[in-house]
């Protein structure tokens, strides 16, 4: 049996910071030259959040910088590696923002995703709105999606709930679901294209899964999908 990679090694928590000043030797013995993170507390509150290779000179520091006397106990996460320590410290600023740290964590590589969540806000709203008139207003919506999309964004909100396509071919009837997100289930499978479908189903040959795959039309018949495009 292997064992599961694990990131923290050893911890204290919520020790009083006397005990640098009675135990000083033992404090610094167990955390001396070790990295990770800690935690300051002031009247059981969190105060402060930060990060180390060298834990016990850091809250030795602090014990005199313009923390002093702002910080009655404090806790310490030793861990096994550092390479994402600085992420991690990031994440711990930005979700409970402690009184005494004046900058906010950042992150290196992370895409902030509040653009994409306005945009298909915007989008499902459109959606809605065409849905509930109907007519040739839901008929251009759907037809602006599918040319100008792809995949699940194509599709999603085309359907209100997971609806059946088919396709018989070679004289087989193939049978899948379009989902309300836009993906499309077949055998137990989400593809996340009509193409992607359609080649699960029809093995290695180049087929369009918007030509492939029929769904019933409001006048229930099974046209293609590309007829959404028309």
């Amino acid at each position: 049996m292997t064992s599961r990679s694990h990131l923290v090694a050893e911890h204290l928590e919520n020790v009083s910071g006397k005990v640098f000043d009675a135990y000083p030797e033992i404090i610094r013995e167990m955390i001396k030259g070790k990295s990770g993170v800690y935690a300051l507390y002031r009247r059981g509150s969190l105060y402060y959040v930060g990060l180390a290779s060298n834990l016990s000179g850091r809250l030795k520091n602090h014990r005199r910088d313009r923390h002093s006397g702002l910080w009655d106990r404090f806790s310490v996460y030793l861990t096994v590696r550092d390479e994402h320590m600085k992420e991690l410290e990031s994440l711990l600023l930005r979700i409970i923002d402690p009184k005494g740290n004046r900058v906010k964590g950042g992150f290196a590589r992370s895409n902030d995703l509040i653009s994409l969540l306005n945009k298909e806000m915007k989008n499902a709203d459109a959606d809605r709105r065409a849905d509930l008139v109907g007519g040739s207003v839901r008929k251009r919506r759907r037809r602006r999606k599918t040319t100008s999309g792809k995949g699940i964004v194509a599709l999603s909100g085309i359907v209100a709930r997971s609806t059946e396509i088919r396709r018989t071919y070679k004289g087989q009837l193939y049978k899948g679901r379009l989902r309300a997100d836009g993906q499309i289930s077949y055998q137990g499978q989400l593809y996340a294209s009509p193409t992607g479908a359609a080649k699960a189903a029809s093995g290695p040959r180049t087929v369009s899964g918007w030509r492939f795959w029929r769904l019933k039309n409001e006048g229930g018949d099974w046209v293609p999908l590309r007829q959404l495009r028309k």
